[in-house]
């Protein structure tokens, strides 16, 4: 009813506006070079008023037309989408239940009803990688990184392709260019600590190491140790050629990792090496106060053959703080085994002798019982009790649960920084030292 008013109002408006055009009209003449023409106020404002309205109704009409035109593509459009996504759904549950013909079907009809080729690649490379196409899988890789809806799944792809075909050159490459695009990949940084490990390329390491640590993908601990690995594996490449920077490197790589066995000694022979005797005697003084480990002894004897003085003086000086500890016990009765003091030697250990001694123990007993008696009945009653004794710790791939004799950045199985140093689980597993195999030789010998 409201309606109807407001059209009544509009009408009788229009009626009077055109009933004072006319009664307010009057003649009017237009000339055109030679030729006049004669007409009316009244005829020129309905003449103007009906151009305008036929103006209105061509755009109105047209604009109709273009709006169906539209509508219609639009509606076209949704339908090539609905019938795309519902082939890329089926090709999926295809690939699911291992019917590849229907895959690559359903995959063409994608194709066919989605221009856009995101979801036609990405089914493609599921389809070609199930079916183990891998040169063709490696081309569609290659052909999501130029679009950039598909840019990382590519690059992704390219780096497991090129993993499982241990080419590891190429598959850190396209790692860090996935790292750089997106670093909260699930676990892009450790996958491409495992391939740094594989290729020895330890600079990018500290590089990829910082950026981590950067993003807060890893904890402090973790950017530590990570990175003290690369400074100290560089050190051991730098070592033939530029021994100074070895023991730079070394020496950064012990300020976060302090006190580690691997890189005491790796830093101790360093400076044997550069003739600095005095500044090794006080860092293994120091380093053996912290941890008394089993590898320093070695590296003890061979001090002192250097330096020129006994083996017993330099570890008597060693572990003039530490004698309470079985293995700086361990250590003296070891140094005077190598000048043939076997009563000394003896009484170094008899406090281990109290409870199950451990294995490599009963060995020492056994070479100062083949100094002092030389009797076989004692030595092999030693040996045999060796058998039993309790192991010492090894270097032990907390991954695959192997021992090694020495620690290493990359076990011999690849897994990196997996090295821990702990007893093995059997009593028939060899230890690491490297001492009691020295041991069975003298015996032997």
């Amino acid at each position: 009813m409201i309606k109807l008013f407001f059209i009544f109002i509009q009408l009788t408006i229009l009626v009077i506006i055109g009933s004072l055009i006319i009664d307010y009209s009057f003649p009017v003449s237009i000339t055109f070079d030679e030729i006049i023409i004669f007409t009316s106020t009244s005829f020129l404002i309905f003449s103007v008023i009906l151009i305008i309205f036929f103006v209105i109704l061509v755009l109105r009409i047209s604009f109709f037309f273009k709006y169906r035109i539209f509508k219609f593509g639009l509606s076209r459009q949704k339908n090539n989408y609905e019938k795309g996504y519902h082939a890329f759904t089926q090709g999926m549950i295809a690939l699911t239940n291992k019917d590849y013909k229907k895959a690559i079907q359903e995959n063409k009809k994608v194709s066919y009803y989605i221009k856009d080729k995101s979801l036609n690649l990405l089914l493609k490379s599921e389809t070609l990688k199930v079916e183990k196409k891998f040169v063709e899988l490696e081309k569609v890789y290659e052909e999501m990184l130029k679009n950039e809806n598909t840019k990382i799944l590519g690059l992704k792809g390219l780096m497991k392709q090129n993993l499982y075909a241990q080419d590891y050159h190429h598959a850190f490459i396209y790692g860090e260019k996935l790292f750089n695009l997106n670093h909260q990949i699930d676990k892009i940084y450790d996958t491409l600590v495992k391939i740094i490990s594989k290729t020895n390329n330890w600079h990018k390491l500290i590089q990829i190491n910082e950026k981590a640590f950067q993003f807060r993908l890893i904890d402090k601990e973790t950017y530590s140790i990570n990175k003290s690995i690369a400074l100290y594996e560089i050190s051991i490449i730098k070592k033939q050629s530029a021994l100074k920077d070895s023991i730079n490197l070394i020496e950064k790589a012990l300020k976060l990792r302090e006190y580690f066995p691997p890189y005491v000694g790796h830093y101790v022979e360093l400076l044997i090496e550069n003739n600095n005797l005095l500044k090794a005697k006080k860092y293994l003084y120091k380093s053996w106060r912290h941890f008394p480990h089993p590898d320093y002894r070695s590296l003890i004897k061979l001090l002192s053959i250097k330096m020129k003085v006994s083996y017993s003086w330099l570890a008597d000086y060693i572990t003039s703080n530490t004698r309470s500890l079985p293995q700086s016990k361990i250590l003296m009765a070891e140094s005077l085994i190598d000048k043939q003091k076997w009563t000394e030697a003896k009484n170094h250990l008899s406090s281990l002798l109290e409870h199950k001694p451990s294995r490599e123990v009963c060995l020492l007993m056994s070479i100062i019982e083949t100094g002092e008696t030389n009797d076989p009945q004692k030595i092999n009653a030693w040996v045999s009790r060796s058998n039993f004794g309790e192991p010492n710790n090894v270097w032990i791939c907390r991954f695959s649960n192997i021992s090694e004799e020495k620690w290493a950045s990359v076990s011999k199985e690849g897994y990196f920084n997996s090295l821990v140093w702990k007893k093995p689980a059997s009593l028939t597993e060899p230890t690491s030292s490297g001492i009691e195999s020295n041991i069975i030789k003298y015996i032997n010998n």
